[in-house]
């Protein structure tokens, strides 16, 4: 931990119970930082990363992205073409949506191009598929078998910093580093996906923190901060497979639901980057909006990294708030890149 990093989190701790700069707090809404320039690490520290709340970055943060050039078409679209032509061949996990399996998805594997040959399918019946909702989920795309199969064919030469750039907020990546070290499965993620795809409720493994990034469309987040999560719980004890099932007003089912407690619900729009803080438990849908034409029916790509802390800093200045509800519909699905 740098200097500026380490005395920023002492005054925190010393000034405990005071405002918090630049915040955001649950369940009103979530605050928006607007312009990388005006925004420093030590605000993040201070207003976000110490005290535990979400915030949400401008689509600015990402806009040198490769992947939100080269993944998505002109029209806002993922580039099934270009996704074909670099990954076709790699074997990627895809869940059933459709189907619970305890309190998750089962799954399977297949070539991302048998995927998205289903994806193409699924738009052309308008939104529907006898092989059920199809979410690609949990591709480690900076593995090293992928990286070695993909990333470096074609021309020209793509690597992982042609891809994406890791956020100079989320650059002391613990988690991950771990596993390199190791030489095991890391937890950078890619997720693809149409219209209707999801994930259930859940937190994040080993409580860690996340960041997620769409690289196109829209996604809807539904936040519970840390404890909240305890209200949902059935009368076994068990945690809910869907927050938004009508079946948590059972009162016999679920004895402590508190309809008064709403979740911070989230739209993340193309580009923008949501940090996620430690112990909040989420749900997560892919959103797009219903037009005559099966081509704009599509879906949603997001490829996810976990992290444990940050380091960086730059020139230090209050951030703007934006509240989640009231953005401009996007008609297009979503690429996100996320970190958990």
């Amino acid at each position: 931990m740098d200097r500026e990093t380490r005395a920023t989190a002492e005054q925190h701790f010393q000034a405990a119970g005071a405002g918090i700069r630049g915040g955001g707090l649950a369940p009103v809404g979530v605050a928006f930082i607007r312009e990388p320039c005006a925004f420093s690490y030590a605000d993040f520290v201070t207003g976000f990363l110490l005290p535990n709340l979400p915030c949400v970055f401008s689509s600015a943060f990402t806009a040198s992205w490769g992947c939100r050039r080269r993944w998505v078409t002109p029209a806002g679209k993922p580039d099934f073409e270009y996704l074909l032509r670099k990954y076709g061949d790699v074997v990627v996990p895809v869940a059933n949506c459709g189907i619970q399996e305890y309190n998750s998805n089962p799954k399977e594997h297949m070539p991302l191009q048998d995927y998205i040959a289903y994806w193409q399918e699924y738009i052309q019946r308008g939104g529907s598929s006898p092989r059920g909702c199809l979410y690609l989920k949990d591709w480690h795309l900076c593995s090293g078998v992928c990286c070695s199969r993909a990333l470096h064919r074609g021309s020209p030469a793509e690597d992982l910093e042609d891809v994406f750039t890791l956020p100079a907020y989320f650059s002391s990546d613990w988690l991950n580093e771990f596993s390199d070290a190791l030489g095991v499965d890391d937890y950078r993620f890619v997720y693809a996906g149409p219209r209707g795809t999801w994930s259930p409720f859940h937190a994040d493994i080993f409580r860690s923190y996340s960041w997620s990034v769409n690289i196109c469309g829209r996604k809807k987040w539904l936040l519970f901060p840390p404890g909240q999560e305890e209200a949902l719980r059935d009368n076994h004890g068990t945690l809910p497979y869907d927050v938004t099932s009508s079946t948590l007003m059972d009162t016999h089912l679920h004895p402590t639901h508190l309809p008064s407690s709403p979740a911070l619900e989230v739209v993340q729009e193309a580009g923008e980057m949501l940090f996620v803080p430690s112990g909040w438990h989420h749900q997560v849908h892919n959103l797009v909006r219903m037009t005559p034409s099966p081509s704009t029916t599509t879906g949603s790509t997001a490829a996810t990294w976990p992290t444990c802390g940050t380091s960086c800093s730059r020139s230090s200045r209050l951030c703007s708030e934006k509240l989640a509800s009231g953005r401009t519909p996007c008609p297009t699905g979503t690429t996100t890149a996320r970190s958990s």
